[in-house]
């Protein structure tokens, strides 16, 4: 069998203030701490060394992966209007039956 506790009722208080206080406190600095950190990397990460970037293999390798982004970015818009019509399409047909059942 176990022991079942009373609940206490939620009281205000200063010491529940300051609780939150600090919490908040911690949650702020942590944030800032870690978006600091993370503007600080370099994200300009080229392939210069060496002449890499200017091997064949990788020109055309970039050109594939360009060729495939595109496609990926055409692909979501298209899906994205395709949605857009679907949506429209289905709230013309329910104002038309709508307009139809209040006919009746």
């Amino acid at each position: 069998m176990s022991i079942k506790l009373k609940s206490k009722e939620f009281h205000f208080s200063l010491g529940v203030f300051l609780r939150w206080v600090f919490f908040a406190l911690i949650l702020y600095f942590s944030i800032n701490y870690l978006s600091g950190a993370k503007s600080n990397l370099n994200t300009n990460i080229n392939p210069k060394i060496l002449g890499v970037n200017t091997q064949p293999v990788i020109i055309k390798a970039t050109q594939v992966f360009e060729n495939y982004k595109s496609q990926v970015i055409k692909f979501a818009n298209d899906q994205i209007i395709d949605i857009k019509k679907q949506v429209v399409t289905k709230v013309y047909d329910e104002i038309i039956k709508n307009i139809d059942s209040s006919k009746k």
